[in-house]
């Protein structure tokens, strides 16, 4: 990995740490990590860029590590402001060209409004940047975070983990990506959901006699 990104990285962890910002504080969810999040977050924004030519990448792969650094252990729903704020902070105290630092502050700041990928004017940077916040735990690992759910829920039995992946994961809704390449990522990842659960309905007799014995 580019030595500035670890750079990066070794900063948000470190950012989120302090302020209590990694952990999930519901406690179903204490299996999700915001730094790896962004992480993961940092990886999508790679393929769905890859190969792609007027894309400020640098921005980008930067706008993904730092977007959710404002996270803490209560009142989220601001956290992309947070973000932003903590990221301005950053790029002045390390003499960021300042044209560059208000592109990226600009892209965190408006990750979280998901409707502004479909608007008119729209810049790619930032389309990619919620395709690829979008895309993270969805597919298999929505499933594995609807059985962990469960679990640390004391579901008492598949067919409650069962409906709850229904009801999560497979749940009906339209494609929610603009580039061709992240539609495609989406669909093959709710395809593995489909497959997934339909198999699992059948293992569990799911609408036969013998399932409400």
């Amino acid at each position: 990995m580019n030595e500035t990104y670890q750079k990066y990285l070794t900063y948000v962890k470190q950012y989120l740490t302090e302020h209590k910002g990694i952990e999930s504080p519901n406690p179903l969810h204490p299996f999700r990590s915001r730094f790896q999040h962004s992480i993961r977050v940092l990886h999508w924004c790679q393929r769905l860029a890859e190969g792609l030519e007027n894309v400020d990448k640098e921005a980008l792969y930067t706008a993904a590590i730092f977007h959710d650094i404002g996270y803490e252990n209560r009142n989220n729903e601001c956290h992309a402001q947070r973000s932003a704020q903590a990221f301005h902070e950053y790029a002045k105290a390390q003499g960021m060209d300042e044209s560059f630092s208000r592109k990226v502050e600009e892209l965190i700041a408006c990750h979280s409004d998901k409707n502004r990928m479909r608007e008119q004017g729209a810049g790619l940077e930032m389309i990619l940047l919620m395709e690829a916040d979008l895309m993270d735990e969805e597919g298999a690992m929505g499933i594995v975070w609807d059985c962990m759910t469960m679990g640390n829920a004391h579901a008492s039995s598949y067919a409650k983990a069962y409906y709850h992946i229904m009801e999560s994961s497979n749940k009906e809704e339209p494609n929610p990506m603009v580039t061709e390449r992240a539609r495609k990522f989406w669909d093959e990842k709710k395809e593995i959901v489909a497959i997934f659960t339909k198999l699992l309905e059948d293992d569990l007799m799911i609408g036969s006699e013998y399932f409400e014995i």
